[in-house]
């Protein structure tokens, strides 16, 4: 096991297990929506050159684990012509997170799966984009906050205005983890297109900005709200 790249296996999806030899392959879908042909290329892999299981991830992914490391490149193949796509670990922007937002929840104000897709295409922000450290986004449809967008680098949730209109509420800089932190709750509720535009300059400054191994809530700490927002507002995406 010499000579191996354990950083560029993590961000193609394979993470190293304590077992020695053995990987975990973590996958991802859009929304974590996995159609029946999915969940039956990854029950055969897992029998095929696994231990015949696999584990739900708290993103909302599916993760086969005891891999050998000699079979990642068939796994890889067999992935791609299934459609299936990786998740990631690292210092990278993982998975977003999102619940079924008003798809079929009762609650539901918001089209989570909608934002999570202009995110990706429009944003290019794509989970295994190289940044200083992990970066989480998380997508809820109502306040009841079912992804904990307040444990995010950036949450946001359904949100209704004064005027009973609906919007987004935005949280920004919190983490899970050994050392967890809120997040910061901006006071506006947002239009669609203004997340957007918010979550392209973010992940902008931050990447340009944070230290490595920083996570965002310690660069804000570190340069303080009210510099930060004022940053913020005049970067560009």
């Amino acid at each position: 096991m010499e000579n191996i790249d354990y950083d560029d296996l993590k961000k193609r999806g394979f993470l190293r297990q304590k077992q020695e030899g053995f990987f975990v392959l973590r996958t991802r879908m859009p929304g974590g929506v996995y159609k029946k042909e999915h969940l039956d290329k990854l029950g055969s892999i897992a029998q095929k050159y696994a231990q015949g299981f696999m584990h739900a991830t708290v993103r909302q992914g599916l993760e086969i684990p005891f891999i050998k490391y000699e079979d990642i490149s068939k796994v890889e193949e067999e992935l791609k012509h299934a459609g299936l796509l990786t998740g990631t670990s690292g210092p990278r922007l993982r998975t977003t997170v999102t619940c079924p937002g008003n798809n079929w929840c009762k609650v539901g104000l918001i089209n989570t799966f909608v934002l999570s897709e202009r995110i990706e295409k429009e944003l290019n922000l794509v989970c295994g984009l190289d940044l200083p450290h992990k970066f989480k986004i998380g997508i809820s449809g109502c306040p009841n906050g079912c992804t904990r967008p307040q444990g995010s680098e950036i949450g946001i949730h359904g949100a209704i205005n004064s005027d009973k209109s609906i919007g987004y509420a935005i949280y920004l800089g919190g983490n899970s983890g050994r050392q967890p932190r809120n997040a910061i709750k901006l006071e506006k509720v947002y239009s669609e297109n203004e997340v957007l535009g918010l979550i392209a300059k973010v992940v902008a400054f931050y990447k340009k900005t944070a230290k490595p191994r920083q996570r965002l809530g310690a660069l804000i700490e570190e340069i303080g709200q009210d510099n930060f927002f004022q940053r913020i507002d005049g970067a560009e995406a």
